[in-house]
């Protein structure tokens, strides 16, 4: 139910001052007129390029995922600007969530993403959720003192900013802004998100903000802008469901009270669909159809993350075609959608410019962002690339280097300060552990408990000081993999870049039941997904119930669910009757617990028991949704970080020492973390984890050999130079390699036979071998593990560039990985679920 206010558009659209439009005359009657809007989203303070690994979506979109890192402000200005010297009429609009996502805003909150912005001569934005993470003050300051460019919210009814202890955002935002292009008159319309802004439907708000149903405040604007203007443009955080309901309706509930005004107009009247108690009675509630709006040209949204390409054209309940447009996020892409609008025969007659062609594309922000042409290298079918082939090309090289020349120089300069204050600060390439393979946020198979998610509520409840019986944290509190190669302190950030804390609680079984409850209810709306990670404790989210429940199915409350469908009940909870809060009578509905089997530790859940829970603080206070959470008043502080809870616990995992020794805790230490994972009641090192393990012992082994009083670690540093090493019997740099991997076989020789022959393959029976280079090749010193760019040789020896800046303790790692603790996680099964009736 989109609990929303109504009432308030009419009077936000009667107190907007029209702004008085200056510039060039044009003559553009009965012309049609080339616009460009470029357009960027959700960019998550990613404004250093960062290492990701590129799905299969990003790769369909042009992203080289050998084109690490990705992202980045001085690339993305730099096709903004290139993109502007193109164009003859061109804006720039954003759609939102600029800020929180990486430690530049965690220390900055918000000033130089605002700063970049102001600089790319963005031309509006929307506000997006993100933006009150800091709080809103923290965005009211930060736009009063950076940002040059309007920030938009024609759904926001901000509260009077004269009033005492306002944080006066009123004055920073705006409903509107009308761009004079060349003679085009544009007007850019912002709506705001509600759906992930959980306090501001509720009255006292910190935001003080009230939300404005959404469809109604669209109809109500184009009716003020449609005069002025040759063309409105939405720019939207609603999400994507949102803004095609936006154009072509939905269906919410309402009370008929609150509603009945909109029902009973002329002109777009909604339609009641369903009535939940007695009809014309204005507290019962009403399943109505909201109608589209007319009139909107353009959409470009953001919030969800998404790409879309081609663009979706919408038909509005007049038949006009609107243009619906989302360029992705975290500073990955440029969007650019260029539009054809045939002007009117007559200027001035309310009818507006018509949208007659349009035409998008996305411009991946990689290391070849410049060139084109080496893109589709990369992608021609007609070309098979091994792995690391197509990066070690000399000509993608040169282009690489050509690409990062062309980067804008002037947002450099503006980025520089904030990335020293952050090596000095956060120590942001720290490594304290190391993952043979992804350790993922999401379970893509079951859609139950993930990886990370697993470790994440495990480090909040064995926490000292904590020490809770179970610990729960949401699911899109996790923000990031953490990617196969060296785990560094930026990882975790990108992991929980929020500053959330853990909480200690105590709830009753009851409120257990009831949170459990929630969860399995969220998770059943976005796809039987869950929503929450927990540690201590198994449940079955049955989503099929959850379906059942919805269906409202009246019973008698006096006989407490007796009365409630008596069929397909295997496996479901038992029925109860609960009043239908829905209906002004005493009638019940039937309903049954949608979270079941729930156990805390070995035992059952207890009705009548209490337990002590880890939380985040974000949840505590009823983020997300969990109510339940914020009533309870037995809410501790903690102050501990979930960034540095999860750190911690993984600097004690097992490294790899330990695990090739068989040893069953870190260190074989009594009380220590045990090795591998907890699978069914047992400490288990899977045979993926094995495996890895020996391979990074064989790579150490092969460094430790010695070379007169050298090691091949040192003859690999010095590019197998032998001077200096006390070498006797090597005389060149190709025995020294020789030397470093004797003991292989190749054939039915050794490396150290081939070396003591000058690598000559005569009588070793090697049919494979024909000239010496290729012996040297099969006996060559293994790559050692993956550091999320390159391997560990190449770190070594420095023969890669595209490893990038290698610092002292990534060369520290790689003389040494099997020291370093390994993450490692899987999905245990924790939380079940249930699809089928």
């Amino acid at each position: 139910m989109r609990r929303l206010l109504l009432g308030l558009f009419c009077a936000l659209v009667s107190a907007s001052c029209m702004p008085v439009v200056e510039g060039q005359d044009y003559n553009l009657e009965g012309q049609e007129v080339r616009l460009t809007l470029l357009h960027t989203s959700d960019i998550h303070s990613r404004l250093i390029p960062y290492d990701f690994a590129p799905l299969k979506t990003d790769q369909d979109l042009g992203l080289i995922p050998e084109a690490g890192p990705f992202g980045g402000a001085t690339r993305m200005a730099a096709v903004l600007k290139r993109e502007r010297s193109r164009g003859e009429r061109v804006l720039h609009v954003d759609s939102g969530d600029c800020f929180q996502g990486a430690p530049i805003f965690n220390l900055n909150n918000g000033e130089v993403e605002f700063r970049f912005l102001s600089q790319a001569r963005l031309d509006a934005a929307v506000i997006g959720n993100h933006e009150f993470d800091a709080g809103a003050l923290n965005f009211t300051n930060q736009a009063k003192q950076f940002a040059s460019f309007p920030l938009l919210a024609a759904n926001y009814n901000w509260n009077d900013w004269r009033q005492n202890g306002s944080n006066e955002t009123a004055l920073e935002a705006a409903p509107y802004t009308i761009r004079n292009v060349k003679g085009l008159r544009v007007a850019i319309l912002g709506m705001a998100n509600i759906s992930s802004l959980n306090s501001i439907v509720e009255g006292g708000n910190s935001l003080q903000v009230t939300p404005l149903e959404q469809n109604e405040v669209v109809r109500a604007y184009v009716d003020l802008l449609r005069p002025v203007s040759d063309l409105i443009v939405i720019v939207s955080h609603l999400g994507l469901t949102e803004d095609q309901d936006v154009i072509q309706g939905y269906e919410a509930y309402y009370e008929y009270g609150r509603a009945r005004s909109f029902i009973r107009r002329e002109k777009n009247p909604w339609q009641v669909l369903e009535w939940f108690g007695p009809e014309g009675n204005d507290k019962s509630v009403v399943r109505v159809q909201i109608p589209g709006v007319s009139g909107v040209d353009v959409v470009m949204g953001g919030h969800l993350h998404v790409v879309l390409n081609p663009p979706q054209l919408l038909a509005d309940p007049s038949g006009r075609k609107v243009v619906l447009s989302h360029s992705g996020a975290f500073a990955k892409y440029v969007g650019r959608l260029e539009l054809v609008v045939k002007m009117p025969t007559e200027l001035g007659a309310g009818e507006g410019g018509e949208v007659v062609s349009q035409d998008y594309r996305v411009f991946p922000l990689d290391r070849l962002w410049c060139d084109e042409a080496m893109r589709k290298y990369r992608y021609d079918p007609n070309i098979f690339w091994e792995d690391g082939q197509f990066i070690q090309t000399p000509e993608v090289r040169a282009a690489m280097e050509a690409c990062e020349a062309q980067e804008d120089r002037q947002t450099t300069h503006l980025l520089q300060p904030y990335i020293i204050g952050m090596d000095m600060r956060l120590q942001l390439t720290n490594i304290f552990s190391y993952a043979p393979t992804d350790v993922t946020r999401r379970n893509n198979s079951t859609g139950g408990d993930s990886p990370l998610g697993n470790i994440a509520a495990d480090s909040m409840r064995k926490r000292r000081r904590v020490d809770a019986q179970m610990a729960l944290t949401n699911s899109l509190g996790i923000r990031d993999n953490l990617y196969a190669g060296v785990i560094t302190q930026e990882s975790m950030f990108n992991v929980f870049p929020f500053e959330n804390t853990i909480n200690i609680m105590y709830l009753s079984g009851k409120e257990m039941q009831e949170m459990f409850n929630f969860v399995a209810e969220r998770s059943a709306e976005r796809g039987c997904v869950s929503q929450a990670q927990i540690s201590g404790a198994k449940f079955t989210m049955d989503c099929a119930q959850v379906q059942i429940n919805d269906l409202r199915t009246p019973c008698n409350l006096a006989l407490k669910g007796a009365d409630c469908p008596a069929q397909d009940r295997t496996g479901h909870a038992p029925w109860q009757c609960i009043q239908d809060e829905s209906s002004s009578s005493d009638r019940g509905r039937c309903y049954a617990n949608p979270g079941t089997d729930i156990s805390v530790g070995p035992e059952p859940l207890n009705p009548f028991g209490t337990y002590r829970v880890a939380v985040n603080d974000y949840i505590a206070k009823g983020g997300s949704g969990f109510n339940v959470l914020k009533r309870n008043t037995t809410r501790q502080e903690t102050g501990i970080s979930l960034r540095d809870s999860l750190i911690g616990y993984m600097q004690d995992f097992c490294t790899c020492d330990d695990i090739n020794a068989g040893y069953e805790t870190r260190g074989n230490k009594q009380g220590a973390q045990s090795c591998g994972n907890l699978v069914n009641g047992k400490w288990v090192v899977n045979d993926r984890l094995r495996a890895a393990c020996r391979e990074m012992q064989d790579y150490k082994n092969e460094l430790e050999v010695r070379v007169g009083s050298c090691t091949c670690g040192d003859l690999l540093r010095n590019g197998f130079d032998p001077s200096g090493c006390g070498v006797d019997t090597v005389t060149n740099p190709d025995q020294a390699r020789a030397a470093c991997i004797s003991g292989k076989q190749v054939g039915t020789c050794t490396c150290g036979d081939l070396a003591a022959r000058g690598y000559n393959p005569a009588g070793c029976n090697i049919p494979d071998v024909d000239e010496p280079e290729e012996a040297m090749a099969a006996c060559a010193v293994s790559p050692g593990p993956f550091t999320g760019r390159c391997d560990c040789r190449e770190i070594i020896s420095g023969s890669n560039p595209v490893c990038g800046t290698v610092t002292q303790q990534l060369r520290n790692f790689c003389d040494n990985p099997t020291a370093m603790p390994i993450a490692d996680a899987v999905d245990d099964g924790r939380i079940g679920r249930r699809v089928e009736q």
